[in-house]
């Protein structure tokens, strides 16, 4: 048996040819029906023959999906097939254990991508790719996707969400019709074929729910608005306003019941896409009112009558085109559906205007009749591209959702179908070119198959293998010192060494050390004698492994992210008690030195008053004493301390002694206690008045203190009058010192007061 993997064949010569004949009898002439094959890697031998036997046996048998590895072959039915794509299904898919184990459909792809998404550490978009030939049902399949996961990615918790995601759903499936009235045509191959290349964004929230969509066009083949091929026809929305517009709508379009344009041929053919009021109903949907849908319509028929504006040819090159027959009367209606001056409308169409020389002079040349044409049709391919354009931005702003309320996306690539005419236009050509490279990029089925049946289902390019796994080789090489160690910066472009063969095998070989099961197996990528089959071929420009494999790498890779956060979040919780503990400090030696600071400016100020205290109280002290003196000039004044204290059981106790001190060195304010209505009486009022006059030490008894009585107001007099009565008015500097709170109408108070008691001592 021959066989090809990764390009490389085993057998050859007529031998091998000879062998291969007899497997492919022999498999043709199995007893295994051909349409019981739902996996294309059990066909053996893999050629194109057998894979197209297997594919027609099934499709025989209306099974129209068929397993290929990794990639799902597609057939297109013709006809409808019910209960093929229900709700009940897709639910049945969805709610699967394993999916891929049951029957091969569309909505395996579709849950698969979907769990992708879902199970991946971080977002990583993921994308599928609907490629064929023109006609294969690339659009249906699309639009079968789109409903599988408007169904499955809406689950909402609440009844509002409920109709947000209903909302959002209608929108995105009804962007369908629009997009398809405007951009697919009946060419020979299909009836609704897509002239149109479109990437379609489903868009995911962090529950996985979709909560909007984006499409993005290109490659639109706006030639066919004005140059249809034979038997085919032009977009469908030309023939929908022809055949769904009312009565009032064909006379404000100027659209008469079998008026003839040139540019929409066939119009006799019926066709099912031919729906006007669904692409109404949809646009609106899309947030497309009725004015606006009137405007896009009336530019459609104004396309259609500037088609019919036809050119003769001038004999006098001098001289512009002539219309010719009804020209005159479309190009008027024309003008005024796209709303453009007429005049400025017919030159623009007839004279070219050349600017030449270096003064910028401005020439008009009259243009051939087939420059006319070919002018007439680039500004109706240029006013079709750029309505379809507009209708696309309408709709992204109407599904698009906020980009902070969605983190992934699953795309939908329905590419352009490949085709082959006798004379291909520059569009086709793009179409085919990009066919061809996006199948090199996913392989050919044939090469696929190959793959799958020999045990590489998973292939991944190099770059991007070595992108997601360069974490475990970075941790390999941090634990230990292999001779392969190459730097970390390695294997981020295409263009590195990694992408080079001997450089990515230790790349692989370093990955696959970190994984304990696959020591062993990755020793045998660098020795092919052993027997042992490798897990991993790498291959020119990807590698190829098990899904064995892959689940290995993934499992040790989201260990790594695990350790590697739990150490991320360890360093950063350290980093936080430090930081809390650094300010914590901080505030306190803040607080300590504001609070010393208050303390010493409280300090500082009690000092200063006190310095001010003390100085009025010394200035008022020596004018009271010099007053006393001036008053009492007869008494001689003795200090406390020049006076002996006597000795014998007499003397004052000890407690009343140091209570004497105390009150000889407040006297001021023993002053203001003695005179108070209420505070010191008896014994401890003689001892206050006795200290603050200063008399000698001895028994308080014996110096009574005598005020004056009998008479009103307040009387200073002297023991023994000597000239003429002193009356001292002047007040007191401490507050209150003379005034009494209850003064008795015969008392004296104040200094006078002091004064007479004082001489009654003295003299007693």
């Amino acid at each position: 048996m021959a066989s090809q993997v990764n390009g490389h064949s085993s057998g050859s010569g007529a031998q091998g040819g000879e062998s291969l004949r007899e497997d492919l009898q022999e498999f043709l002439s199995g007893e295994a029906p051909l349409h019981q094959l739902d996996d294309l890697t059990k066909v053996n031998p893999v050629t194109l023959e057998t894979v197209l036997r297997c594919l027609q046996a099934r499709y025989a048998a209306d099974t129209f999906y068929t397993n290929a590895g990794c990639t799902l072959v597609a057939l297109n039915p013709f006809k409808p097939v019910p209960q093929l794509y229900s709700p009940a299904l897709m639910r049945e898919y969805h709610a699967a254990p394993q999916p891929q184990k049951l029957k091969p459909h569309i909505f395996t792809v579709g849950e698969q991508t979907y769990r992708n998404v879902k199970s991946l550490i971080e977002p990583v978009n993921q994308s599928i790719i609907v490629s064929g030939e023109s006609g294969a049902g690339k659009t249906w399949t699309s639009r079968c996707l789109m409903k599988f996961y408007a169904v499955v990615a809406a689950s909402p918790t609440s009844q509002e969400s409920y109709k947000i995601a209903e909302r959002i759903e209608q929108r995105i499936l009804n962007s369908n019709p629009v997009m398809e009235a405007f951009g697919n045509a009946c060419t020979l191959r299909n009836n609704n074929s897509s002239r149109f290349g479109k990437f379609i964004q489903l868009q995911l929230n962090r529950a996985q729910q979709m909560t909007g969509a984006a499409v993005q066009t290109y490659l639109l083949e706006k030639t066919r608005v004005a140059c249809q091929a034979s038997s085919e026809r032009n977009f469908h929305i030309f023939y929908q306003i022809c055949k769904g517009a009312s009565m009032d709508e064909r006379l404000q379009w100027h659209l008469p019941e079998g008026a003839a344009f040139f540019w929409l041929p066939n119009p006799e053919r019926t066709l099912e896409e031919d729906c006007f009021e669904v692409t109404r109903e949809a646009m609106l949907h899309l947030g497309i009112d009725t004015p606006a849908q009137n405007n896009i319509f009336q530019v459609l028929a104004g396309l259609l009558h500037l088609g019919n504006v036809r050119f003769a040819h001038s004999e006098d090159e001098a001289q512009p085109c002539h219309l010719t027959g009804d020209a005159q009367c479309s190009l008027k209606t024309s003008a005024l559906l796209l709303q453009l001056p007429e005049d400025p409308l017919l030159e623009t169409l007839r004279i070219r205007t050349i600017r030449a020389g270096r003064q910028q002079q401005v020439f008009q040349k009259p243009c051939s009749q087939a420059e006319c044409d070919t002018r007439r049709d680039c500004v109706a391919k240029l006013v079709y591209a750029r309505l379809f354009d507009w209708l696309v931005s309408v709709i992204n702003s109407s599904i698009c959702a906020d980009p902070a309320s969605w983190t992934t996306f699953i795309g939908l690539l329905d590419v352009y179908g490949f085709e082959s005419f006798p004379n291909n236009s520059l569009e086709q050509l793009c179409i085919n070119y990009a066919n061809e490279k996006l199948q090199l990029e996913a392989c050919g089925l044939v090469e696929t198959i190959h793959i799958s049946a020999a045990g590489f289902p998973i292939r991944i390019p190099h770059w991007n293998f070595v992108e997601r796994y360069e974490v475990l080789r970075r941790i390999c090489a941090r634990t230990s010192s292999g001779p392969h160690s190459p730097s970390p910066a390695e294997g981020h472009s295409e263009r590195s060494p990694c992408t080079e063969a001997a450089t990515l095998q230790a790349v692989l070989q370093d990955i696959l050390h970190t994984l304990p099961a696959l020591t062993q197996a990755a020793a045998t990528l660098g020795d092919p004698a052993k027997a042992t089959p490798a897990p991993v071929h790498c291959g020119r420009t990807k590698v190829f492994m098990t899904d064995s494999m892959l689940e290995l790498l993934e499992h040790r890779r989201a260990q790594v992210l695990e350790q590697c956060a739990r150490r991320i979040q360890g360093s950063w919780r350290r980093h936080w008690h430090r930081k809390q503990e650094r300010q914590r400090r901080a505030a306190v030696l803040i607080q300590a030195a504001i609070r010393s600071w208050l303390a010493r400016k409280h300090v500082q100020r009690l000092h200063t008053a006190a310095t001010v205290i003390k100085r009025a109280w010394r200035k008022w002290r020596i004018g009271m004493a010099f007053l006393a003196s001036k008053e009492l000039d007869g008494v001689e004044e003795k200090h406390f301390s020049q006076v002996p204290l006597p000795t014998g059981s007499s003397l004052l106790p000890q407690t009343q002694t140091s209570l004497l001190a105390a009150i000889i060195r407040l006297w001021p304010l023993g002053l203001v206690l003695a005179n108070a209505a209420v505070g010191v009486r008896g014994f401890q009022r003689k001892l206050v008045v006795w200290a603050c006059l200063q008399l000698p030490a001895g028994n308080p008894s014996s110096y009574p203190v005598q005020t004056a009585q009998g008479q009103a107001g307040v009387t200073s007099i002297r023991a023994l009058p000597q000239g003429s009565i002193k009356f001292h008015c002047r007040k007191s500097p401490l507050p209150y010192a003379d005034i009494c709170p209850e003064p008795s109408p015969y008392s004296v108070s104040g200094f006078n007061q002091i004064l007479l008691e004082r001489h009654s001592l003295g003299h007693g």
